[in-house]
């Protein structure tokens, strides 16, 4: 089993936000969209303004951060992670955010929430973490607590994305595989449950002048090791030359309801 789906390997991975912020840091210096991920997934919702959202596996709740002013008034926002570390350090993030938000710890598999609860759930880069039957069950699980007309929101990458970081460093490691939900096979997985299921794309590409985020973004994946520290940095200034190393993004999102 690949280390994005072991529940020990995840469970490390994901104990507090460490990795995860060293890994936002790297998109936050070095993109070149208008708008981050998180503004542009925000863009995405096509909600009532009393909506009662359900967001599984926030991590340290960047969405709702990023977009703190955003959030209209009459939104009921649950905030879940399977991680209590992520869940303390959401809790944190928000604390000074002007308005309540609700926090739980949740297992996607095993939603506690009855049927027909939420006008919409997130499970943004959470989906390609299961395994094939336990995505199908989360998937199950989140039909079940949306109201008849809710919409899912689940964010994910392409199984190209940051392909030419990857292909650099081929020697010292490779991309966890985490194209069991991908842009690529996402739809028909989700149409198994959903009659509507609409891909949009972000579109992005880093534009890389410093090595250093880079390499703390690649240790902070399961499969790397800090002692290549170095020799990761190396071969990044030499991709770096005298200007940028330019990486494609392969980024989206599919809305599902019905």
């Amino acid at each position: 089993m690949d280390a994005w789906q072991d529940e020990d390997a995840l469970a490390d991975q994901y104990a507090d936000a460490s990795n995860l912020a060293a890994r936002q840091v790297l998109h936050a210096r070095f993109a070149t969209a208008d708008r981050s991920p998180h503004e542009w997934l925000f863009d995405q919702f096509d909600l009532a303004e009393d909506a009662v959202v359900l967001s599984l596996g926030s991590g340290h709740g960047a969405l709702w951060t990023a977009n703190a002013d955003r959030i209209p008034a009459g939104w009921d926002v649950t905030v879940t992670d399977n991680s209590a570390g992520m869940m303390m350090d959401a809790m944190e993030a928000l604390e000074d955010v002007d308005r309540e938000f609700d926090f739980d710890s949740v297992d996607a598999r095993d939603i506690p929430y009855p049927d027909d609860t939420f006008d919409a759930a997130t499970a943004h880069f959470v989906l390609s973490h299961l395994a094939d039957g336990d995505r199908e069950q989360a998937l199950s699980e989140i039909r079940r607590v949306l109201k008849p007309d809710g919409a899912l929101y689940a964010a994910t990458t392409g199984i190209d994305d940051l392909a030419a970081v990857f292909d650099a460093v081929a020697a010292f490691g490779g991309r966890p595989a985490d194209g069991g939900f991908a842009l690529e096979n996402g739809t028909d997985q989700l149409r198994e449950q959903f009659a509507s299921v609409e891909r949009r794309d972000f579109e992005d590409e880093l534009e890389i002048t410093k090595p250093e985020p880079l390499v703390a973004s690649l240790l902070s994946l399961p499969g790397f090791d800090g002692t290549d520290a170095f020799e990761l940095e190396e071969k990044f200034r030499e991709q770096i030359g005298d200007g940028s190393f330019v990486v494609e993004r392969s980024v989206g999102v599919f809305v599902a309801s019905g």
